[in-house]
């Protein structure tokens, strides 16, 4: 039986896996506790760029309202906060698939929310060379995330196009050419 090294495996593992495969790496509470230089050789290495930034917050119901709010027919409400963070990976075909997501800022350390793939880049069928965030001073002014992404969609070309992931304040986001 042959062996398979584990940058082949990582070569045939879906985007799906790769993705899940990081953020188990990244995302955990335990990861926070491992040596930078562990979790640095565990990354899919079908990551092509990593982006965090910006800022989001929100009001969910409360998981446990008090009897008195739960008689008066009201739901309480806590607040959420955290940053982005947009994910580029290589598929199968060596096109680019880019993903958004939410981090939490928790009381045991950031925390993955929610991801969503970004379809119009996957639909494109074309190739990250890079990304880079809007303001790098790591301090937001305005809710929302901008990621400016370049991109081939003909590996051959010299130039890539500039492209640009914008979240505005209510949590919409668009991915259109970049207006700058």
């Amino acid at each position: 039986m042959r062996s398979v090294s584990r940058f082949a495996a990582a070569c045939r593992m879906p985007v799906a896996g790769m993705l899940a495969a990081l953020l188990a790496v990244v995302a955990t509470p335990a990861a926070a506790n491992d040596a930078p230089d562990a979790m640095a050789t565990t990354t899919p290495v079908r990551v092509l760029a990593v982006v965090s930034g910006g800022f989001w917050s929100d009001e969910v119901d409360a998981d446990e309202a008090s009897d008195a709010e739960a008689n008066a027919g009201e739901r309480a409400k806590t607040s959420r906060r955290g940053y982005y963070r947009s994910v580029a990976i290589r598929s199968q075909d060596n096109t680019s698939r880019l993903f958004l997501q939410r981090i939490q800022l928790t009381e045991n350390g950031p925390e993955l929310l929610d991801t969503r793939e970004i379809a119009e880049l996957t639909d494109m069928k074309a190739y990250i060379t890079d990304m880079r965030p809007e303001d790098s001073t790591g301090i937001a002014k305005l809710p929302g995330f901008v990621t400016f992404v370049y991109l081939k969609r003909d590996p051959s070309t010299a130039e890539p196009d500039t492209w640009e992931l914008y979240v505005d304040e209510f949590g919409d986001l668009a991915f259109t050419p970049a207006s700058n």
